[in-house]
């Protein structure tokens, strides 16, 4: 499985503005990284009914049956902006990764997270260093693994059914998890400090 292709449509798809994207991050899944026709440009009914349940479930107006926030899950207060942002964007940061969402979202928004995934990906290829492979395992172990399966399993649980392009987004967001957990050293990694000095 083309698991950077899948990533990026994953980002794509948390990150949409309107049921045209959500539909074409969807058709880059289902082909699992090859390059799909437009489907979204015929589809403008399946798009409006995607964006609707992807409100309903992600965004609002009224209650957020599952946010796509670290904090929420991780904070004691369930609140977003809190310790949990502050560390995503530390590990933004020792990336040094900007957002590409000129700060509209929390740096704890499901689409960041899924970039620093990415970035990750892209600078492990690079570096094999034991520094990175640490931050990567904080992020990975004491903290994605920590707050998706509960955001998952809030979508699942959703009153009304799910939509089924949603439900196979997250999907591959769990595959993605699981198959990334399973690729972790058995072997415990040092982490003597968290993201933004704090100390472990």
């Amino acid at each position: 499985m083309d698991w950077n292709a899948i990533l990026i449509a994953l980002r794509d798809f948390f990150s949409a503005r309107d049921g045209r994207a959500m539909v074409a991050a969807c058709a880059v899944m289902t082909a699992t990284g090859k390059t799909p026709p437009d489907r979204a440009s015929g589809l403008p009914q399946a798009a409006d009914e995607l964006e609707y349940a992807f409100n309903r479930l992600f965004v609002g107006p009224g209650v957020v049956v599952a946010p796509p926030y670290a904090s929420v899950y991780l904070d004691p207060d369930c609140r977003l902006m809190g310790e949990s942002t502050r560390r995503a964007a530390a590990v933004y940061d020792a990336l040094g990764l900007s957002s590409s969402f000129d700060e509209e979202l929390p740096y704890d928004h499901l689409a960041l997270e899924l970039d620093a995934v990415l970035a990750f990906r892209v600078l492990g290829a690079q570096d094999q260093s034991a520094e990175l492979d640490a931050l990567w395992h904080y992020f990975l172990h004491d903290h994605l693994a920590c707050w998706l399966p509960l955001f998952t399993a809030k979508v699942m649980q959703a009153p009304a059914p799910l939509h089924p392009e949603i439900s196979r987004a997250i999907a591959f967001l769990s595959a993605w998890l699981a198959a990334a957990i399973k690729d972790l050293p058995q072997e415990s990694l040092p982490m003597t400090h968290q993201p933004g000095g704090t100390a472990a």
